[in-house]
């Protein structure tokens, strides 16, 4: 959006305008029942067109005003929002997708808001993460995501800090499944051979190998399997690695 204000003006005096119309697209966060005008606003970081619904149309902000702000990037949008809203995970959420670090460190020290080391290594958001294990000290939570960034470096790191090498997440899941998942040969040989249990299962009874398999992870499942991981082992459902079907891999698997 590029605050054109004037435009703005004339499309809403235009006969059959709907201050209260919203917008259904996959371009946008989900969100049910759809984006109001302000919450564009938001998104955009469009200062002048808020400035403008607000005084025209009273228009209402809402929690999602103060989420997308996030994402929006705009502080002037962000502070009108922390007046009547309180932030929540979903900031901090946007906060990490954006790569704000001061974002980040503001929902963290002046709301007490947890940094999500899961949503780091999703979006890549290193920084975030090592902010997390500076202010923390949680070795093994870290440990666990740390395969996803690709760095050997982080990795052997953390086990020289006295990290678990089978440490797991609340899903079960150890730094094997992630460095499986993720496609990290280099990761998945160094957590072998500092005794990483090949054949972990998480909560769902997935392997390493599942999820070797399900991410389509060549290298890595030849890796696994070489080290001794079970080719027929089964999750909760009683599926083994094969059962996705990756023709690619089914050679290693069968």
């Amino acid at each position: 959006m590029d605050d054109d204000k004037i435009s703005l003006i004339t499309f809403t005096e235009r006969e059959g305008f709907d201050k209260k119309q919203k917008l259904d697209s996959d371009l946008y966060p989900f969100s049910k029942g759809g984006i109001s005008l302000l919450e564009l606003c938001c998104y955009h970081g469009s200062y002048e067109y808020f400035q403008f619904l607000r005084t025209k149309f009273q228009s209402i902000i809402t929690p999602n005003c103060l989420r997308y702000s996030f994402l929006g990037g705009n502080p002037d949008i962000m502070n009108e929002c922390l007046k009547v809203q309180i932030p929540d995970n979903k900031c901090m959420k946007y906060a990490i997708i954006s790569h704000n670090i001061d974002f980040v460190t503001f929902l963290m020290n002046e709301h007490n808001i947890k940094i999500d080391l899961e949503l780091c290594s999703q979006y890549n958001n290193l920084q975030s993460f090592l902010v997390y294990l500076d202010q923390t000290y949680d070795i093994n939570t870290c440990f666990v995501y740390s395969p996803s960034f690709h760095l050997s470096s982080l990795l052997e790191y953390l086990i020289s800090k006295g990290a678990d090498i089978n440490a797991k997440d609340e899903d079960g899941c150890t730094p094997l499944h992630y460095a499986a998942g993720n496609n990290n040969k280099e990761t998945a040989e160094i957590l072998i051979s500092n005794g990483a249990d090949i054949n972990a299962k998480n909560k769902d009874g997935s392997t390493p190998l599942h999820w070797a398999a399900i991410d389509g992870s060549k290298e890595t499942t030849e890796i696994l399997i070489s080290n001794g991981a079970d080719i027929n082992a089964k999750d909760k459902d009683g599926c083994t690695p094969s059962s996705n079907n990756n023709q690619e891999l089914l050679q290693y698997l069968l």
